[in-house]
Formats: C-alpha cells, structure tokens, sequence
C-alpha cells in the first residue's frame, strides 16, 4: 500500500481569486503530480483497500455468530463503543504508535481508523441479516439433506445477500466521506483541497474539494446499487429488501 498512496504532497498556491468553475474546468488542475486525478487515485485505493479489508473481516465473523445465535449482547456493546469514538481522533493516537514502528504518518493509521468505522455497519447490518432469515427456510434446508456447515452459504448468506450490500454499501460511503480527514493527518487524497483551503483561506479550494468529497460518495453509492442489480436474482433482491424492513 506505500508504493500505491504516497505521502502528502505540498501546497500549490492558487490565487484566491480564480473562481470555481474556473478552478474545477482548468485542465491543469486535474493533471500532474498535484493534479485532482492524483489525489482522486489516492483516495480510491484507500477507500477501496479499506472496504473490501473490512468486508472480509465482518461478513465472515457476522455470518457464524448469528448462525450460532451468539453474541447479540456484545455486539450491541462494541458498537455503541466503535460509534463514540472519533475516526479523527483514533487515527491520531495511532500516528505514535505508527512512527515508532519506523511506518510514518500514513498510510496505516488512517487505514486501521477507517477500518474499524467501516467494521461496524458491515458487522452489524450482516448479522441483523442473518438472524431475520426465516427459520422455515433453514429448516427445509436440513430437510432436503444439506449439511449443517453448508446451511450459512447455501441459504441464510443467500437469503440476507442484499441487506448485507447495503450494510457494504453504507460503510463504503461513510469510508469515502471520512477519508479526507487523512490529509489533516499528514496525508494526500482530495481532502488535501480542503486543507489547502483552509490554509491559504481560499474559498475556491474549500467548496472544490467539498465537491469532489461528495461526488465521489455519491459515486460510491451508484456503484453498489448497479453491483446489487447485476449480482443478485430479482427474487433475492425482493427478500433482501422485506428482510430489511422487518429488521
């Protein structure tokens, strides 16, 4: 991941008097090493490297808890926990700790930080999922003679695919909205617009990247509901979706 995201790049002054569209619609502020597909680049292997590290921890870990019917306590508990701490302020008490080990600034404290904030709807809208699915389903499973082992993959996972893409897509764009705190961190990524902005007090900065912030999540979100319709049958979508409205 250091070879693919590199540190911050230093300021490029912009006069404070160029005005957005202009700003935005300037060839040269989307090209070079300073360049907002440069910082585009950044930010996307992070959020994505961050979402799928958190899909294959969660999913998985929720899936056997509620297959078991363990754990609804804590999991309650960690999540009120993991919801009243900051990723800002996570990711700076991680910069320490990340230093000493000889890894700099970034990119894994932010990484870890974003992790545990995506960590937490994916686990939790998963295992909601998995606990809605109707007993009778998995019953006519063990009837038709399939194993215990293979009753999680073969009908709840199946069953709760599409409240699970949700949870996915949730954390996904909470990843993206929170990552541009990563430039105040010692990191690149479009929130460097932003913290450009503030810095020379230049409003056409601060908007831009706000901007480009939000498209890129709502980008995010478009991606995952045209992945729910290529990847799931009609009728899983359907039950994922009545599913979802008992939770």
């Amino acid at each position: 991941m250091r070879a693919l995201i590199p540190t911050a790049v230093e300021q490029q002054a912009v006069p404070r008097d160029i005005g957005l569209f202009e700003w935005l619609f300037d060839a040269d502020t989307w090209t070079g090493p300073t360049g907002i597909l440069t910082s585009l680049w950044d930010t996307v292997v992070m959020c994505t490297a961050v979402t799928i590290v958190a899909t294959l921890v969660a999913v998985p870990a929720a899936a056997v808890m509620a297959h078991l019917r363990k754990g609804e306590v804590s999991t309650t508990w960690a999540v009120s926990i993991s919801r009243a701490i900051p990723t800002f302020a996570i990711a700076a008490l991680l910069i320490p700790w990340s230093l000493r080990r000889g890894w700099g600034f970034e990119p894994w404290p932010i990484f870890i930080a974003l992790l545990l904030l995506a960590l937490v709807p994916i686990y939790l809208t998963t295992y909601n999922a998995i606990r809605q699915v109707p007993q009778e389903s998995i019953d006519a499973a063990r009837a038709l003679g399939y194993r215990e082992s293979a009753v999680p993959g073969a009908v709840e996972f199946a069953l709760a695919a599409s409240v699970i893409l949700t949870g996915v897509r949730v954390a996904a764009i909470q990843v993206v909205a929170t990552e541009p705190i990563r430039a105040f961190l010692g990191g690149d990524g479009l929130g460097r617009y932003v913290r450009d902005g503030f810095g020379q007090n230049n409003n056409t900065l601060v908007l831009g990247g706000i901007i480009l912030i939000g498209g890129l999540a709502a980008l995010t979100g478009l991606a995952f509901v045209l992945l729910e319709r290529l990847a799931l049958p009609n009728g899983v979508r359907r039950l994922g979706r009545q599913q979802g409205e008992n939770t």
